[in-house]
């Protein structure tokens, strides 16, 4: 027998034969509780986890308010009146602007701001017409808001103002009909003889309403009255009511009025610039504003 078998006879004795396989039906159940262990700790896992994200998602939502619930942010409630925006306009050279000047003001079918305290806020129905442009704007001077129209061009326009607060939809709903008023006014003033003359401010007037009928304010009186004028044919203006012959301390004057409603506008003019007899001078207005009507 050699050394080597001699050594590893003594080794394999030193060793012995070992443990002896447990049954295969031990194994089973060991492996079975194995994988019930697993599956616990997995569970725990999850739900410490799930346990964090919720208590992330309380610590970091916004906060609501007191009618509270969770939602997202809260949306601005609708609104009818537009946003106040700022419109450019060009500030008008200072040769077209004197002490009577509108805060807006057209200079060959453009519009323009009367000087840089002017803010404007919106424009309404501007129309880039050289010959009968005819616009408005919401303003803002000197912390005052005012709603403005202007009709025709620079120096031969008129105007009309009013101070009232932001509202788009409400300043259009005043503006479309007082257009249509001075338009008619500005085109009688423009079709009488000599050098132009702006309308007569409805204040400067002398005669006025009072309830349903046309008189004449203190220190005048009415001479001559015709009542419907617009029956005869066309009017001169939807709604015009009465024109009356004023005799003044300083001359006589034609008014032709109408107010129907709450829209109401005068038409003044010395006796003699356009006619000498009421009749006449109302035969006038109406061919001038058959003309403008017609070119519209």
């Amino acid at each position: 027998m050699s050394a080597e078998t001699d050594l590893r006879e003594r080794l394999d004795a030193g060793f012995g034969e070992g443990p002896g396989h447990r049954p295969v039906e031990e194994r089973l159940v060991a492996g079975r509780r194995a994988v019930r262990l697993r599956r616990r700790a997995a569970t725990a896992g999850i739900a410490t986890g799930l346990a964090v994200l919720a208590l992330a998602a309380v610590l970091l939502r916004p906060a609501t308010g007191a009618g509270g619930g969770i939602g997202p942010n809260p949306v601005p409630s609708p609104s009818t009146t537009a946003v106040p925006g700022h419109v450019h306009l060009l500030v008008a050279p200072a040769r077209y602007v004197d002490a009577d000047t509108p805060p807006v003001l057209y200079l060959f079918g453009r519009m323009f701001r009367r000087d840089r305290a002017v803010d404007v806020l919106a424009t309404y129905g501007e129309v880039d017409v050289a010959a009968h442009p005819q616009g408005g704007a919401i303003v803002r001077v000197d912390d005052h808001t005012s709603w403005v129209l202007v009709v025709g061009n620079e120096p031969e326009r008129l105007d009309e103002q009013r101070e009232a607060p932001y509202d788009y939809q409400a300043f259009m709903a005043w503006a479309s009909p007082e257009f249509a008023v001075m338009s008619g006014r500005l085109a009688l003033a423009a079709t009488a003889p000599g050098p132009y003359t702006p309308p007569v401010p409805d204040e400067a007037s002398p005669a006025g309403y009072d309830g349903d009928l046309l008189v004449a304010k203190p220190g005048g009186t009415v001479v001559e009255r015709v009542h419907h004028p617009r029956a005869d044919r066309r009017a001169v203006c939807r709604c015009h009511d009465q024109a009356v012959r004023v005799n003044t301390s300083t001359g006589d004057w034609f008014v032709l009025g109408y107010d129907c409603q709450t829209q109401g506008a005068l038409y003044s003019e010395r006796v003699g610039v356009r006619a000498d007899t009421l009749a006449s001078w109302l035969v006038q207005v109406k061919r001038v504003q058959g003309v403008f009507e017609s070119a519209s």
